[in-house]
């Protein structure tokens, strides 16, 4: 590999089967690189290639008791789903040249579809995860029929945005499913959102009962210290009373 070279790097030969590519990375939010994470997890899918690039910081990255590097590409046995996870932000400059190396590398897989998985910050507590779909007029017309309605305007940073940018000048079909995530707390429910949408749309069969458990129990953590906000409210209003009038 020259100085300035991007390649992805295959770690064994598949032939794969007109997969599903679903890709989540490290960008304004954590929610689609931990929504792929879940994936990767719940689906034992085992990784076959990896990306090598001067833009990618020398991380290493210690997962599963295992030694990785940060952007790496998973499929499943049948070879029908690929999913692309990228652990550490990427210079602006590389956006590119590893946009156009993911894609170089897919362009002979015949992929069906391109999802890319994001969170959009949002600085309150979310109650209602909505997913919304960010795709050309084909794309939006089928998520509508599954009651995912489009986003009325969205930005999709870093390199999810730059793999969408690559699917429109090579006129591959390329969408995103966002869901609004809070930036202040843990927000497991954004994840458990696209998960369930992704399983929806595409029949993928991920068990989400480890996220819907995580956000009952996040949500009734949440509620427990909003009780107890509001008894130490109540008893501290109730103080100042008996101070000034007792």
């Amino acid at each position: 590999m020259g100085s300035n070279e991007t390649v992805v790097v295959d770690l064994e030969s598949v032939k794969f089967n007109n997969p599903l590519v679903v890709g989540g990375f490290v960008g304004a939010t954590p929610t689609g690189f931990i929504a792929v994470s879940y994936i990767i997890e719940n689906l034992k899918l085992h990784q076959v290639a990896h990306i090598k690039s001067t833009h990618i910081p020398p991380v290493a990255v210690f997962v599963g008791e295992r030694l990785r590097t940060p952007y790496r590409i998973y499929t499943n046995r049948a070879a029908d789903l690929v999913v692309m996870i990228g652990e550490i932000p990427v210079d602006n400059e590389g956006l590119y040249e590893i946009s156009s190396a993911l894609m170089n590398w897919l362009s002979d897989k015949d992929p069906r579809e391109i999802v890319i998985l994001d969170g959009t910050p949002a600085p309150a507590i979310v109650d209602q995860h909505d997913v919304f779909c960010v795709g050309n007029e084909d794309v939006l017309n089928k998520f509508k029929k599954l009651g995912i309605l489009p986003a009325k305007s969205a930005l999709i940073f870093g390199l999810g945005g730059a793999i969408l940018n690559e699917c429109m000048s090579r006129k591959m079909s390329g969408l995103s499913l966002i869901t609004p995530t809070s930036t202040e707390l843990p927000d497991p429910g954004s994840v458990l959102a696209l998960v369930e949408k992704l399983n929806q749309a595409f029949s993928l069969n991920v068990d989400p009962s480890v996220l819907e458990q995580s956000a009952q129990d996040f949500h009734a953590q949440l509620n427990e210290l909003m009780d107890q906000y509001r008894k130490a409210s109540a008893t501290s209003e109730k103080s100042v009373t008996e101070n000034m009038y007792g």
